[in-house]
């Protein structure tokens, strides 16, 4: 995945979160990986809110609201056992891997542009 912020915890932490999507995908399905991703996602996450309220980020609402939509999605995918079929195993793979490309490529952009405009960065 290419680089996706030039604040290197986000970066590093975004490059983590794709490779644990795209093992999604490995046949056979390793049972642990959608845990493992929610887990790291909250990591994650928990880190970017902190962020936005320790620097009173303007648009930490919207953001945070993006974050809930895809713990959300995530906790309905673990009710789901794709190892009994491949193709549900990519879809899962797919869907996830978009919404976060667009959510790194997007909504996080606004959140690195503010914490590296910051004085307390």
């Amino acid at each position: 995945m290419q680089k996706t912020s030039d604040l290197i915890w986000q970066d590093t932490q975004h490059q983590a979160l794709f490779d644990l999507i795209e093992r999604i995908k490995v046949v056979p399905f390793d049972p642990d990986i959608l845990l493992r991703l929610k887990l790291y996602a909250e990591h994650h996450f928990v880190l970017e809110e902190t962020y936005m309220r320790l620097l009173e980020f303007p648009g930490a609402g919207d953001h945070v609201r993006a974050h809930d939509r895809f713990r959300e999605e995530l906790e309905a995918m673990m009710e789901i056992d794709p190892s009994q079929h491949e193709s549900l195993q990519i879809s899962l793979s797919d869907f996830l891997y978009k919404w976060l490309k667009l959510h790194v490529l997007g909504i996080d952009k606004e959140l690195e542009d503010f914490v590296l405009s910051s004085r307390s960065k």
